[in-house]
């Protein structure tokens, strides 16, 4: 049907306008292909990648307010890596030398929200660490309960089946009336259990079941010594007391007071130069086979106070307070480096 033969110089016209069409089309695909690269590589737009946000803790129960209760980024401190290395190879040489059999490290600066974690899923059981918490449902509920600090109860005589403590100070003495304040002290400075299981015998559960719902934890069962905890989910309470976000500023100012005075010296601050305030917990745990020790503070170094939470399994306390003693010295050290240490004092107002 086409037959007609067509002239030769249409047909080099016809090559040379798809040559030159491909070429065309190729450049363009190359040209847009350089520059959607050099628009992810260009300093401008790295910029505006986006930064790691905040996870916001609100207590629920109000009808027309959500008061804040904790603030943390999402993502740990890159000014914080070098520690964390140091830490993390510390524990690792640790670890190989048989001197512990896991660890776990949560650094928190209260300057700016900065963290760290080293080996964040492992948890542990925390025993005595609890006692902070109780304290606290009791100083919640002293504020609507009126004279609930100054009731006395008699003691009336010490319970045999409590696990044995490698770490003791004073107890209780059978026979004496102690008030909930005298309580406490014994508790936490000198983490006796006999003064906790009176606490806990009268204790609201509902308001201690409430100071776990508030941090979004969930309540533990006190008779259920399978229950663990990890040192960041730990670490709130010590937050909640410092930013006095869930008691009033007298309660947590004198609840972190109680942990000032802890007569516990073995751990956090067993290293630290002398006069270093630190406001902290430990507890101890063992099964007659394996043993852990913890001990979790707020180390209040001028300009740059930061919250340190320590939880280790072992096979020999002392190793372990060894261990744990090893820790601390060395993040103290770093946060008050001229690396961490913030350029410019924190502006805080005096109490009135």
């Amino acid at each position: 049907m086409f037959t007609k033969k067509i002239p030769l110089y249409y047909t080099l016209l016809f090559v040379i306008a798809c040559s030159a069409g491909s070429y065309y089309i190729a450049t363009r695909m190359n040209k847009a292909t350089e520059d959607t690269e050099k628009k992810i590589t260009t300093p401008a737009t790295a910029a505006a990648q986006p930064e790691c946000v905040y996870g916001i803790t609100r207590l629920s129960g109000y009808r027309h307010i959500s008061p804040i209760m904790t603030a943390d980024q999402e993502c740990e401190s890159e000014k914080l890596m070098p520690l964390k290395l140091m830490l993390s190879n510390y524990v690792e040489h640790e670890q190989l030398a048989g001197n512990v059999i896991n660890a776990s490290v949560y650094v928190r600066r209260l300057v700016d929200d900065g963290w760290m974690n080293i080996n964040p899923r492992d948890v542990f059981h925390p025993a005595s660490l609890l006692k902070v918490p109780q304290m606290i449902a009791y100083l919640k509920k002293a504020e609507t309960d009126h004279g609930l600090l100054d009731r006395e109860y008699l003691f009336e005589k010490s319970y045999d089946d409590m696990p044995k403590q490698y770490y003791s100070a004073k107890t209780l003495q059978p026979g004496h009336k102690y008030s909930v304040r005298e309580l406490f002290r014994f508790m936490i400075v000198y983490s006796d259990n006999n003064a906790n299981i009176e606490l806990v015998n009268r204790m609201d559960m509902n308001v201690f079941n409430n100071t776990f719902k508030a941090l979004h934890l969930a309540p533990p069962n006190l008779t259920d010594y399978s229950y663990q905890i990890g040192t960041r989910d730990y670490s709130r309470f010590l937050e909640l007391l410092y930013n006095a976000s869930y008691l009033s500023m007298e309660a947590s100012e004198y609840a972190t007071e109680l942990l000032a005075n802890a007569a516990f010296k073995d751990g956090i601050v067993k290293k630290l130069p002398k006069n270093t305030g630190v406001a902290h917990k430990m507890g101890e745990w063992g099964d007659g086979n394996v043993v852990e020790l913890h001990d979790c503070g707020i180390v209040y170094v001028e300009g740059n106070p930061y919250i340190i939470t320590v939880m280790t399994r072992g096979k020999d306390m002392e190793k372990l307070s060894e261990l744990i003693g090893n820790i601390s010295l060395m993040t103290y050290e770093a946060m008050t480096s001229p690396d961490l240490k913030p350029h410019e004092a924190v502006a805080t107002t005096p109490a009135p």
